[in-house]
């Protein structure tokens, strides 16, 4: 039997310093995941022949380029890294199965120009910028803002910056095929690198990591990327709205997320205020956390932990808060000026959650604590029930998926919340009697989910509130499915 020229790179992982693979992002491709992306850019290849020239710019082991010679094996085969044992790796791998690796060598696969391709595949280096380890030092910063321009600026991760190299390698019709951090799709620091593909080329999400079982790479949410090169001679296409922000409806298209029809709706910002603490807000809070006092009405924190749809669970459950496990935890000596603006009647929204999860604060007592959002509006009733809407949380997932920490949870900003559809105004701006009494019967549901003790009946005035939502909506055809999608999706405490 022969030997399995996909070890040599596995091989090579195993022997990586722990610290040098966190530093320089090297994670292997399994040979399964290498050959099922070839497949998917294989598919989608608008060529006139059949590809001549594949490049890994970040070749690592060589299993990307392994498993293209496997089914083009009359291919050019190129590719790059940074490390020049794994690059040296990648050309003794393809010697053993007859290939020709000298176009295999040690450099920065992110240099514009150094090769033209028809695909291009690869699992670049995840290197986020939030991390001490894996930021960028100055001269690296120069460097690729001279290659890249407004590109690399700010925070985005490397593994951005090597999907839009990929994409100006392509010939028109060729297809990149890319494994990236989620957080790619949903970023601001990747905004500039999303704009300049979309308008080289048709994008999608092609493979979930963790979808259909346990993630391949543990620790980041991850997908793949396909961008098919535009031919010259292609018109403007409809979709390139992509081009303008995130690209979270990708990804949504790809998980079956339902597409409610909602343009040209009224937003939350219309009826109602939000903010967002920042950091520093959460160290001043943890310094004056206690455990409750019987007797005493000191503030009780609303960490997200703690929220869920219509239920605070303050007392019930215990959590973690500034390195401590808490039963009831209260804010005790904060000062009056630091109290006020947090304190009174609300509506807080829990974030890093597979539904929007919205609380009404009637008493005004909770203090939230970053990442809680606070929204205040004269209708509470009426703002909780939109945010506990199907509707909300499925246009939500298709705007922000990616953001989160959690490849199925959802972070949205204060602004974000913000631009959350409500039901929408007739010409004259004031909503129709069906539309209102619909919202109106939503908020009478959601106000019984607070009241309700049992969980069992909390669930169920969630679901009667969903479906009055739906129909102040207009959504009648498709309602079924969106609230089984959604309902799907609810906590099952």
């Amino acid at each position: 039997m022969s030997p399995d020229p996909f070890a040599l790179g596995r091989a090579h992982e195993a022997s990586l310093d722990p610290t040098h693979r966190t530093r320089t992002g090297a994670w292997y491709t399994p040979s399964a995941l290498a050959r099922h992306l070839v497949e998917v850019a294989l598919d989608r290849w608008d060529g006139p022949a059949p590809p001549r020239t594949v490049v890994d710019p970040a070749a690592g082991g060589g299993a990307f380029l392994l498993a293209a010679h496997e089914r083009l094996p009359a291919a050019r085969l190129r590719g790059r890294d940074c490390d020049p044992t794994s690059a040296a790796v990648a050309r003794q791998a393809l010697a053993q199965v007859g290939a020709d690796g000298t176009g295999v060598t040690a450099g920065d696969g992110l240099e514009p120009g150094w090769a033209t391709a028809d695909l291009v595949l690869g699992n670049p280096p995840f290197l986020s910028q939030l991390g001490g380890a894996t930021a960028r030092g100055a001269g690296r910063r120069a460097l690729l803002r001279g290659w890249w321009g407004r590109a690399a600026d700010g925070y985005v991760d490397e593994a951005a910056l090597f999907l839009l190299a990929a994409t100006t390698m392509l010939r028109p019709g060729g297809v990149a095929v890319l494994i990236l951090p989620l957080a790619v799709l949903a970023t601001d620091g990747a905004r500039s690198v999303r704009e300049q593909v979309a308008a080289l080329g048709r994008v999608e999400v092609v493979w979930r990591d963790g979808r259909d079982g346990a993630p391949v790479f543990p620790g980041t949410p991850t997908c793949a990327v396909a961008v098919v090169r535009d031919q010259p001679d292609q018109p403007a296409r409809a979709d390139r709205s992509s081009s303008g922000g995130r690209w979270g409806h990708l990804l949504a298209d790809a998980d079956g997320v339902p597409d409610p029809d909602v343009e040209g709706t009224r937003t939350l910002a219309d009826v109602a205020t939000a903010t967002a603490d920042f950091r520093d807000a959460y160290y001043t809070v943890a310094e004056h956390v206690a455990e409750h006092r019987p007797g005493h009405d000191d503030p009780r924190l609303a960490p997200v932990g703690l929220i869920d749809p219509a239920h605070h669970r303050w007392g019930e459950v215990s959590v973690r808060f500034a390195k401590r496990r808490w039963a009831a935890p209260v804010a005790v000596g904060l000062p009056a000026d630091f109290l006020t603006p947090r304190l009174g009647p609300k509506v807080l929204v829990a974030t890093q959650t597979r539904v929007l999860e919205a609380l009404v604060d009637t008493a005004g007592d909770l203090l939230p604590t970053t990442p809680t959002i606070t929204v205040r509006s004269e209708r509470p009733w009426h703002v909780a029930a939109a945010l506990t809407s199907p509707v909300a949380t499925a246009v939500a997932v298709r705007r922000h998926a990616g953001a989160a920490r959690s490849a199925r949870a959802l972070k949205l900003s204060a602004r974000q919340v913000l631009d959350l559809p409500i039901p929408t105004a007739d010409p004259t701006g004031t909503t129709s009697r069906q539309t209102t009494t619909a919202w109106d019967r939503a908020a009478e549901a959601v106000r019984a989910a607070h009241a309700a003790s049992d969980p069992a009946e909390r669930r169920a005035h969630l679901r009667s509130c969903a479906r009055w939502m739906c129909t102040a909506h207009g959504l009648t055809d498709d309602a079924d499915d969106l609230l089984g999608w959604w309902a799907a999706r609810l906590p099952e405490r």
